[in-house]
């Protein structure tokens, strides 16, 4: 047939070879009133491929013939189906995967001619069959044209009286693939339209805010949204499902009030209004209630009419969760903030205004508290920073083999300078195994969890770091004798803003524990938290996997 891998036709879930059902003798006179009645029969079919199924069974009944093939053809020529009728499928198995388009088949879409050979392996253009392939000597093909666009091709082979194909024969056959064509672009815009549907789906349930498709004359929901399935039934709700109003959930007015049916956002949507940010509650069925800001809005079609609607659900308890909780973190900024800047302008103030009247002891103090001030307002910059950083996901860390032992030293020495009352000592092996970790970040927790341990000891005491390794993992125990921690606080301490201990006069933002925690997550470990009660202490371990595949040379770098 022209080197092709399968180049005859081979059954395609069609029916198997049955010359008695399925090749109808008919009078040349009556072949193409025929072939018009066959393409009738084909609207029958309801998708696209039953469609070429069928246009592939009738034209062996129109024209008798003992097999017949359609291929669809991709822009390039290939054939990327193959419809057949007339071999079963074991027989089509056996010959192999689907032709490529060379040949006489290739012929047929390339050249836009019609094919009516009485003897395909005499025929200069045809290369022969693969193995397997049942054997044929005529062929009867035509192009599928939509246009100026080959969609693919329709042929036959064999007669099944034995007689050679005619110039009646092809007319019927061409009357079949003038509706295979139809039948083909059906397909592509029927698949198109499923693309489209399908990649709707996957950006309305990738939207934050519950998107409802509701329908005339009743409002009753077509689609809903992951977002609005899970507002309506819960996290738990089955994806998919659609909700019904008054049965699964329904609208009230801000204040609680029932909304009449006539005002409800889908309703009036419906009728053509537009409504924007109003203010709402949905109520599920189990009475819960959740604020939301509604937005509704009519779906025209091509005439004007008004079939769907589209309302928009945006839960705004997160928004007001948001709005709180940055006018808290601002409220906390300006607090803490003022209370360094307030020592170091009063401290400058006297300095400036009054230096000479004052004793050295005195101006060496003031001077003392404007570098600690202005260095814990540094610090507290820095971390703000850091967590911003953080939040953004533009945090760059570069892990590395860390030396434990000497960087815990130099963190706590640094700490230890500035808090005389209290004593830092550091204990456990001394011979730990290099940790993989971020050195100026692994600090800077470090930094965090002493300060926490002073600010919540703050009469003094011991403050103690504890190093050892299980062989896989290096861990770095910092043990204060503060106040400790409540039971059911221990949980909760690394949340943003908040508190380790109960004492409302300790100074901090409340970010330093939560800081920490995303900085040892994004070096690969992990910190925890204990205490065995209020008054008796607190412990918080950092835990960093030992580094691996690094060599050490001579000085131990």
């Amino acid at each position: 047939m022209g080197n092709e891998p399968a180049a005859g036709p081979a059954d395609d879930g069609g029916p198997g070879r049955d010359d008695q059902a399925v090749g109808v003798r008919v009078g040349t006179s009556g072949r193409l009133p025929a072939a018009y009645e066959a393409a009738l029969a084909v609207a029958s079919e309801a998708t696209p491929d039953a469609v070429l199924q069928r246009i592939v069974d009738l034209a062996r009944q129109v024209v008798p013939a003992r097999f017949a093939a359609l291929g669809v053809a991709d822009g390039r020529g290939r054939l990327t189906q193959f419809i057949t009728s007339g071999v079963t499928p074991a027989e089509r198995a056996l010959i192999g995967p689907l032709p490529e388009g060379h040949g006489l088949l290739g012929e047929l879409i390339r050249e836009r001619v019609p094919l009516l050979i009485e003897n395909i392996a005499a025929d200069p253009r045809s290369v022969g069959f693969p193995a397997n392939h049942p054997p044929m000597r005529t062929l009867l093909g035509t192009s599928i044209l939509l246009g100026e666009r080959v969609l693919g091709n329709l042929y036959l082979t064999e007669r099944t009286d034995g007689l050679p194909f005619d110039a009646a024969d092809l007319a019927a056959l061409r009357v079949l693939a003038t509706h295979a064509a139809a039948a083909i672009d059906r397909a592509h815009l029927y698949r198109r339209a499923e693309e489209q549907r399908d990649h709707l789906r996957v950006i309305l349930d990738n939207l934050p805010a519950g998107v409802l498709i509701l329908a005339a004359p009743d409002a009753h929901v077509e689609l809903a949204n992951a977002a609005a399935i899970t507002m309506i039934f819960g996290p738990d709700a089955f994806p998919g499902a659609v909700p019904v109003y008054d049965r699964d959930w329904r609208m009230l007015r801000a204040d609680g009030a029932p909304i009449p049916p006539d005002q409800r956002p889908s309703v009036r949507a419906l009728q053509g209004e537009v409504s924007h940010n109003q203010q709402l509650l949905l109520e599920r069925a189990d009475g819960s209630r959740t604020p939301v800001l509604a937005q509704a809005t009519p779906l025209r079609d091509a005439e004007g009419a008004i079939p769907r609607a589209v309302v928009v659900f945006q839960d705004v308890t997160r928004l007001r969760a948001a709005e709180q909780l940055k006018d808290d973190f601002l409220s906390l900024i300006s607090h803490e903030f003022r209370t360094p800047l307030t020592s170091i302008h009063g401290g400058a103030y006297l300095l400036a205004n009054q230096g000479e009247r004052l004793d050295d002891q005195t101006r060496r103090e003031l001077l003392a508290d404007i570098v600690t001030e202005s260095d814990r307002l540094d610090r507290m910059l820095g971390n703000l920073l850091t967590l911003t950083a953080v939040m953004a996901g533009r945090l760059e860390t570069r892990t590395e083999p860390v030396l434990v032992v000497p960087l815990v030293g130099k963190t706590s020495a640094e700490i230890a300078a500035r808090t005389p009352s209290h004593h830092f000592t550091v204990e456990g092996a001394t011979d730990l195994p290099l940790a993989e970790g971020d050195p100026p970040l692994l600090a800077q927790v470090l930094r965090n969890l002493y300060e926490n341990a002073v600010k919540y000891s703050p009469g003094g005491g011991e403050i103690r770091t504890v190093l050892s390794t299980d062989g896989a993992s290096v861990t770095i125990s910092v043990i204060d004798q503060g106040g400790g921690i409540a039971a059911d606080q221990v949980d909760k301490i690394f949340g943003r803003f908040h508190r380790a201990g109960a004492d409302p006069t300790v100074r901090g933002m409340g970010l330093g524990l939560y800081l920490s925690h995303h900085l040892i997550e994004v070096q690969g470990g992990h910190i925890v938290a204990s205490s065995p009660g209020p008054g008796l202490g607190a412990t918080f371990a950092v835990t960093l996997p030992v580094a691996e595949g690094w060599a050490e040379n001579g000085d131990g770098r």
